[in-house]
C-alpha cells in the first residue's frame, strides 16, 4: 500500500475531531432522522470500549410506507394482467398485496447498529475494533450490497451498506477506521470493497472534507 494522508483517528471518548464525509453508494437515497429514544434500543458494546457515539434504528413509519408503496405496484400488475378488478374476488390473491407492509416493519426492525470512535458493533456477536481490522471484503446479494469486518481478535461484524449508511455520521466514523486498517495496518480486502467502498481512495472522498 502507498502512504497516504489520512485523517486522524478520533478521541475514542469525545469523538472529535469527526472525520470527514465518508463516500456513499451512489443510489443513496438521504440519511434518516436520529431520535434519542431509539439510542436505548440498538446494541452496546462490549465492556471496556469508549461509549457510543451514533446509531441507527430505523423508523417503523419509513418500513411501513416502503411496504405500502410495494403493496400498490402488485395491486396496479395484477389489474394490468386481469384486465379489471376481478381477482379482487379471489381471497387468496390478497396474500400477495396485505403482508409487505408488516413484512418490511418486521425486517427492519432487526436493523440496530451502533458505534464509538474506534468500534461498531450490530449485536452481541457482531462487534468489531475499526482500527484494527485484518479483513474488509464485500459481496453482493440480489439488489443489496453488503460488507464484512474482521478484526484481529476474531471478532467479525456484516451488514448491509444501505443500512449503515443511513445515518451518515456513524458510516463517516466506521469508514474512518476501515482506511486506517487498510492503508495503515495492511487489512485484506477483494475487488468488491475497493469498489463499493472507494478504498483506492478517489478524488470525490477528499473532496467531502
Amino acid at each position: 500500500m502507498r502512504e497516504v494522508d489520512l485523517p486522524p483517528k478520533p478521541d475514542v471518548v469525545t469523538g472529535e475531531p469527526r472525520p470527514p464525509h465518508a463516500p456513499l453508494e451512489r443510489d443513496w437515497s438521504g440519511p434518516d432522522q436520529k431520535h434519542k429514544n431509539s439510542a436505548k434500543k440498538v446494541p452496546r458494546p462490549p465492556e471496556g470500549e469508549g461509549p457510543m457515539l451514533e446509531w441507527f434504528y430505523p423508523k417503523s413509519k419509513n418500513s411501513a410506507v416502503s411496504g405500502l408503496i410495494l403493496s400498490v405496484i402488485v395491486v396496479v400488475f395484477l389489474m394490468f394482467k386481469d384486465g379489471g378488478v376481478g381477482w379482487m374476488a379471489v381471497w387468496w390473491m390478497w396474500l400477495f398485496i396485505l403482508p409487505w407492509p408488516f413484512l418490511f416493519m418486521l425486517t427492519e426492525r432487526n436493523v440496530r447498529v451502533s458505534a464509538g470512535a474506534d468500534w461498531v458493533c450490530g449485536g452481541k456477536r457482531s462487534f468489531v475494533n475499526t482500527y484494527e481490522l485484518t479483513e474488509v471484503t464485500a459481496s453482493v446479494s440480489g439488489t443489496a450490497r453488503s460488507i464484512e469486518l474482521k478484526d484481529r481478535y476474531g471478532n467479525a461484524f456484516s451488514t448491509q451498506l444501505n443500512d449503515i449508511q443511513r445515518n451518515r455520521e456513524l458510516w463517516d466514523l466506521v469508514y474512518n477506521g476501515i482506511l486506517h486498517s487498510v492503508y495503515l495496518g495492511g487489512a485484506e480486502t477483494n475487488k468488491l470493497a475497493k469498489d463499493f467502498l472507494g478504498l483506492n481512495l478517489p478524488p470525490q472522498y477528499w473532496q467531502q472534507r
